[in-house]
Protein backbone atom coordinates (compact mmCIF):
# COMPACT_ATOMS: atom_id res chain seq x y z
CA UNK A 1 0.00 0.00 0.00
CA UNK A 2 3.02 2.22 0.27
CA UNK A 3 3.03 3.38 -3.31
CA UNK A 4 -0.83 4.15 -3.21
CA UNK A 5 0.15 6.73 -1.14
CA UNK A 6 3.49 8.41 -2.34
CA UNK A 7 1.19 8.16 -5.38
CA UNK A 8 -1.35 10.24 -3.65
CA UNK A 9 1.18 12.09 -2.46
CA UNK A 10 2.20 13.21 -5.96
CA UNK A 11 -0.83 13.97 -6.98
CA UNK A 12 -1.17 16.91 -4.23
CA UNK A 13 2.26 18.31 -4.95
CA UNK A 14 1.11 18.83 -8.12
CA UNK A 15 -2.24 20.51 -7.24
CA UNK A 16 0.01 22.69 -4.90
CA UNK A 17 2.11 23.71 -7.76
CA UNK A 18 -1.13 24.47 -9.96
CA UNK A 19 -1.95 26.58 -7.50
CA UNK A 20 1.26 28.65 -7.18
CA UNK A 21 1.96 28.56 -10.67
CA UNK A 22 3.75 26.34 -11.99
CA UNK A 23 1.38 25.55 -14.96
CA UNK A 24 0.82 28.05 -17.70
CA UNK A 25 -1.54 31.22 -17.07
CA UNK A 26 -4.87 31.36 -18.89
CA UNK A 27 -3.57 34.46 -21.65
CA UNK A 28 -4.15 37.62 -20.07
CA UNK A 29 -3.54 36.95 -16.44
CA UNK A 30 -0.02 37.14 -14.62
CA UNK A 31 -0.76 34.98 -12.16
CA UNK A 32 -0.01 36.90 -9.22
CA UNK A 33 -3.56 37.12 -7.24
CA UNK A 34 -2.31 40.29 -4.89
CA UNK A 35 -0.54 42.94 -6.76
CA UNK A 36 -3.46 44.19 -8.61
CA UNK A 37 -5.98 45.11 -5.81
CA UNK A 38 -6.04 48.95 -5.25
CA UNK A 39 -5.25 49.98 -1.02
CA UNK A 40 -8.49 50.44 0.79
CA UNK A 41 -8.83 54.52 1.27
CA UNK A 42 -8.16 55.75 4.82
CA UNK A 43 -11.38 56.36 6.70
CA UNK A 44 -12.72 59.25 6.68
CA UNK A 45 -14.21 61.28 9.24
CA UNK A 46 -17.49 63.23 8.97
CA UNK A 47 -18.03 66.85 8.27
CA UNK A 48 -21.21 68.87 8.24
CA UNK A 49 -22.23 71.53 5.67
CA UNK A 50 -22.30 75.62 6.11
CA UNK A 51 -24.76 77.49 4.74
CA UNK A 52 -27.64 75.25 6.09
CA UNK A 53 -30.19 75.32 8.54
CA UNK A 54 -31.54 72.77 10.72
CA UNK A 55 -35.07 71.77 11.38
CA UNK A 56 -35.12 70.38 14.63
CA UNK A 57 -34.30 71.75 18.50
CA UNK A 58 -31.82 68.90 19.25
CA UNK A 59 -28.71 71.10 18.27
CA UNK A 60 -29.66 73.38 21.39
CA UNK A 61 -27.50 70.46 23.12
CA UNK A 62 -24.55 72.12 21.54
CA UNK A 63 -24.38 68.14 20.67
CA UNK A 64 -24.78 67.08 16.96
CA UNK A 65 -26.21 63.97 17.65
CA UNK A 66 -27.87 63.66 14.31
CA UNK A 67 -27.60 65.73 11.02
CA UNK A 68 -30.68 66.72 9.08
CA UNK A 69 -30.04 69.74 6.99
CA UNK A 70 -32.92 71.70 5.84
CA UNK A 71 -33.75 74.38 2.90
CA UNK A 72 -33.87 77.95 5.35
CA UNK A 73 -36.51 78.28 3.10
CA UNK A 74 -38.62 76.07 5.18
CA UNK A 75 -39.01 76.65 8.83
CA UNK A 76 -36.08 75.69 10.89
CA UNK A 77 -34.04 76.44 13.89
CA UNK A 78 -30.53 77.66 13.88
CA UNK A 79 -28.14 78.25 10.37
CA UNK A 80 -25.03 77.17 10.08
CA UNK A 81 -22.65 80.32 8.38
CA UNK A 82 -19.61 78.48 9.22
CA UNK A 83 -17.81 75.34 9.94
CA UNK A 84 -14.01 75.05 10.92
CA UNK A 85 -11.45 73.15 12.65
CA UNK A 86 -10.61 72.83 16.32
CA UNK A 87 -6.69 72.90 17.00
CA UNK A 88 -4.06 73.32 19.87
CA UNK A 89 -5.27 72.47 23.70
CA UNK A 90 -9.36 71.68 22.49
CA UNK A 91 -8.38 69.24 19.87
CA UNK A 92 -6.39 66.98 22.13
CA UNK A 93 -9.07 66.70 24.90
CA UNK A 94 -9.79 63.23 25.29
CA UNK A 95 -13.42 64.42 25.72
CA UNK A 96 -15.31 66.96 23.31
CA UNK A 97 -15.30 70.32 25.54
CA UNK A 98 -18.41 71.92 26.94
CA UNK A 99 -19.86 75.55 25.37
CA UNK A 100 -18.76 77.23 28.33
CA UNK A 101 -15.25 76.17 28.12
CA UNK A 102 -12.10 78.73 27.85
CA UNK A 103 -10.85 76.22 25.36
CA UNK A 104 -12.76 77.32 22.84
CA UNK A 105 -12.66 80.88 22.65
CA UNK A 106 -10.53 81.04 19.44
CA UNK A 107 -13.40 79.20 17.73
CA UNK A 108 -15.90 81.74 19.15
CA UNK A 109 -13.86 84.00 17.36
CA UNK A 110 -13.63 82.90 14.54
CA UNK A 111 -17.58 82.46 14.71
CA UNK A 112 -18.44 86.09 15.62
CA UNK A 113 -16.05 87.13 12.85
CA UNK A 114 -18.08 85.13 10.47
CA UNK A 115 -21.36 85.72 11.68
CA UNK A 116 -21.08 89.66 11.21
CA UNK A 117 -19.54 88.99 7.34
CA UNK A 118 -22.41 86.77 7.25
CA UNK A 119 -25.19 88.89 8.08
CA UNK A 120 -23.49 91.85 6.63
CA UNK A 121 -23.64 93.89 9.74
CA UNK A 122 -22.45 93.50 13.57
CA UNK A 123 -25.02 90.48 13.89
CA UNK A 124 -25.69 91.76 17.98
CA UNK A 125 -27.80 94.33 15.87
CA UNK A 126 -30.61 91.38 15.69
CA UNK A 127 -32.66 89.43 18.36
CA UNK A 128 -30.10 87.00 17.62
CA UNK A 129 -27.59 84.47 20.09
CA UNK A 130 -24.46 83.14 18.39
CA UNK A 131 -23.61 79.32 19.73
CA UNK A 132 -21.49 76.59 18.50
CA UNK A 133 -22.40 73.37 18.25
CA UNK A 134 -19.85 70.41 18.18
CA UNK A 135 -19.42 66.85 17.53
CA UNK A 136 -21.16 64.19 19.56
CA UNK A 137 -19.08 61.94 21.76
CA UNK A 138 -18.86 59.09 20.08
CA UNK A 139 -17.79 61.43 17.04
CA UNK A 140 -14.79 63.34 18.54
CA UNK A 141 -13.78 59.74 19.54
CA UNK A 142 -13.35 58.75 15.97
CA UNK A 143 -11.38 61.76 15.50
CA UNK A 144 -14.14 64.59 14.81
CA UNK A 145 -12.99 67.89 15.24
CA UNK A 146 -15.17 70.40 13.44
CA UNK A 147 -17.92 73.15 15.00
CA UNK A 148 -20.37 74.86 13.48
CA UNK A 149 -21.24 78.18 13.91
CA UNK A 150 -25.00 78.52 14.25
CA UNK A 151 -27.16 81.99 14.53
CA UNK A 152 -30.11 81.58 16.08
CA UNK A 153 -33.30 83.86 16.75
CA UNK A 154 -34.65 84.67 19.69
CA UNK A 155 -37.53 85.49 21.68
CA UNK A 156 -36.04 88.26 23.82
CA UNK A 157 -32.05 89.37 24.13
CA UNK A 158 -31.98 88.43 27.84
CA UNK A 159 -30.30 85.65 29.33
CA UNK A 160 -33.68 83.80 29.68
CA UNK A 161 -34.13 83.70 26.42
CA UNK A 162 -35.39 81.01 24.02
CA UNK A 163 -35.14 79.73 19.78
CA UNK A 164 -37.60 80.72 17.76
CA UNK A 165 -38.30 78.35 14.91
CA UNK A 166 -38.17 81.25 11.54
CA UNK A 167 -38.01 80.99 7.97
CA UNK A 168 -35.63 82.55 5.55
CA UNK A 169 -31.59 82.95 5.79
CA UNK A 170 -29.64 85.31 7.14
CA UNK A 171 -27.71 85.58 4.31
CA UNK A 172 -26.46 89.68 3.39
CA UNK A 173 -29.35 90.94 5.98
CA UNK A 174 -30.97 91.21 8.99
CA UNK A 175 -34.32 91.54 8.15
CA UNK A 176 -36.03 94.68 10.13
CA UNK A 177 -38.32 93.08 12.33
CA UNK A 178 -34.93 91.35 13.90
CA UNK A 179 -33.26 94.78 14.58
CA UNK A 180 -33.41 95.78 18.21
CA UNK A 181 -34.82 99.55 18.54
CA UNK A 182 -36.49 100.10 21.35
CA UNK A 183 -38.22 98.84 24.76
CA UNK A 184 -40.52 99.65 27.05
CA UNK A 185 -40.66 99.71 30.83
CA UNK A 186 -37.34 98.57 30.84
CA UNK A 187 -35.81 98.44 34.21
CA UNK A 188 -39.24 98.37 35.74
CA UNK A 189 -38.91 97.44 39.62
CA UNK A 190 -34.97 97.51 39.60
CA UNK A 191 -35.05 94.75 37.33
CA UNK A 192 -33.88 94.40 33.53
CA UNK A 193 -34.09 90.67 33.17
CA UNK A 194 -36.87 91.41 30.72
CA UNK A 195 -36.55 93.34 27.73
CA UNK A 196 -40.01 93.90 25.79
CA UNK A 197 -39.53 95.52 22.81
CA UNK A 198 -42.14 98.21 21.09
CA UNK A 199 -42.42 100.37 18.34
CA UNK A 200 -40.02 103.66 18.68
CA UNK A 201 -43.07 105.87 17.77
CA UNK A 202 -44.48 104.87 20.72
CA UNK A 203 -44.21 105.67 24.61
CA UNK A 204 -40.89 103.84 25.81
CA UNK A 205 -37.82 104.20 28.01
CA UNK A 206 -34.79 102.53 26.54
CA UNK A 207 -33.12 102.19 22.78
CA UNK A 208 -30.13 99.70 21.64
CA UNK A 209 -27.65 101.74 20.72
CA UNK A 210 -24.92 99.41 19.58
CA UNK A 211 -22.38 96.96 20.60
CA UNK A 212 -18.43 97.00 22.13
CA UNK A 213 -16.25 94.03 22.04
CA UNK A 214 -14.61 93.98 25.37
CA UNK A 215 -10.88 93.19 26.07
CA UNK A 216 -10.32 89.40 25.78
CA UNK A 217 -9.07 89.47 29.56
CA UNK A 218 -11.49 90.82 31.25
CA UNK A 219 -13.80 89.06 33.51
CA UNK A 220 -17.58 88.94 33.66
CA UNK A 221 -18.86 91.99 35.92
CA UNK A 222 -19.37 91.00 39.29
CA UNK A 223 -18.41 94.49 41.22
CA UNK A 224 -19.14 97.93 40.79
CA UNK A 225 -15.98 98.26 39.60
CA UNK A 226 -16.26 95.93 37.04
CA UNK A 227 -19.55 97.75 35.61
CA UNK A 228 -17.98 100.82 35.19
CA UNK A 229 -15.69 99.64 32.53
CA UNK A 230 -19.13 98.22 30.54
CA UNK A 231 -20.62 101.72 31.08
CA UNK A 232 -18.10 104.05 30.07
CA UNK A 233 -17.79 102.24 26.96
CA UNK A 234 -21.57 101.86 26.45
CA UNK A 235 -21.40 105.69 26.78
CA UNK A 236 -19.06 105.78 24.08
CA UNK A 237 -21.46 103.34 21.60
CA UNK A 238 -24.15 106.05 22.57
CA UNK A 239 -22.56 109.17 22.28
CA UNK A 240 -22.07 108.21 18.50
CA UNK A 241 -25.87 106.56 18.18
CA UNK A 242 -27.20 110.32 19.49
CA UNK A 243 -24.90 112.27 17.93
CA UNK A 244 -23.41 114.08 21.21
CA UNK A 245 -20.01 113.98 23.36
CA UNK A 246 -19.34 111.08 25.65
CA UNK A 247 -20.02 113.61 28.55
CA UNK A 248 -22.85 114.95 27.18
CA UNK A 249 -24.35 111.12 27.39
CA UNK A 250 -23.64 111.05 31.57
CA UNK A 251 -27.63 113.09 31.96
CA UNK A 252 -28.64 109.57 30.64
CA UNK A 253 -29.32 106.03 32.07
CA UNK A 254 -26.70 103.30 30.59
CA UNK A 255 -27.81 99.66 30.29
CA UNK A 256 -25.02 97.25 29.89
CA UNK A 257 -25.55 93.81 28.46
CA UNK A 258 -22.95 90.75 28.32
CA UNK A 259 -25.44 88.10 27.44
CA UNK A 260 -24.48 85.38 29.76
CA UNK A 261 -21.79 84.50 32.37
CA UNK A 262 -21.78 80.86 30.35
CA UNK A 263 -21.45 82.48 27.00
CA UNK A 264 -18.72 85.01 28.49
CA UNK A 265 -16.84 82.21 29.86
CA UNK A 266 -16.85 80.25 26.32
CA UNK A 267 -15.35 83.78 24.64
CA UNK A 268 -18.03 86.09 23.77
CA UNK A 269 -16.83 89.41 24.07
CA UNK A 270 -19.82 91.37 23.13
CA UNK A 271 -21.53 93.82 24.92
CA UNK A 272 -25.02 95.25 23.65
CA UNK A 273 -25.58 99.16 25.02
CA UNK A 274 -28.94 100.41 25.65
CA UNK A 275 -29.92 104.29 26.21
CA UNK A 276 -32.02 103.99 29.65
CA UNK A 277 -34.66 106.73 30.58
CA UNK A 278 -35.07 105.05 33.87
CA UNK A 279 -38.16 106.00 34.68
CA UNK A 280 -39.12 109.09 31.81
CA UNK A 281 -40.48 108.33 28.74
CA UNK A 282 -40.29 109.55 24.96
CA UNK A 283 -41.76 108.45 21.84
CA UNK A 284 -39.29 108.20 18.55
CA UNK A 285 -35.93 107.39 18.19
CA UNK A 286 -32.72 109.08 19.51
CA UNK A 287 -30.64 108.20 16.89
CA UNK A 288 -28.59 111.54 14.95
CA UNK A 289 -31.08 114.04 17.19
CA UNK A 290 -27.83 115.60 18.96
CA UNK A 291 -30.09 115.06 22.67
CA UNK A 292 -33.37 116.99 20.88
CA UNK A 293 -36.28 115.44 22.75
CA UNK A 294 -34.45 113.12 25.05
CA UNK A 295 -35.70 113.40 28.74
CA UNK A 296 -33.05 113.81 30.75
Amino acid sequence: MAWRRRIAASAAVCALAALAGCSSPVPGVDGKLADDWASLPAAQVFTPSAEVCHEKAYEQTGRATAYRPVDCATEHYGETVYVGTLTGAAAELATAPEADDAVLAGAFAECDERSTAFVGRQWRDGRLTLDLTLPSAAAWQGGARWYRCELNELTTVTDKADWVRRTGSLRGSLPTPLLLTCFAESGKNGSVDTMPETDCAKSHNAEYVGTFTAAANRKYPASETDWDYFHDNCRKAMATFIGVSVSATSKYGVISWPYSKATWAGGDRGVRCYLWLETKKMTGSAKGTAGKGIPS
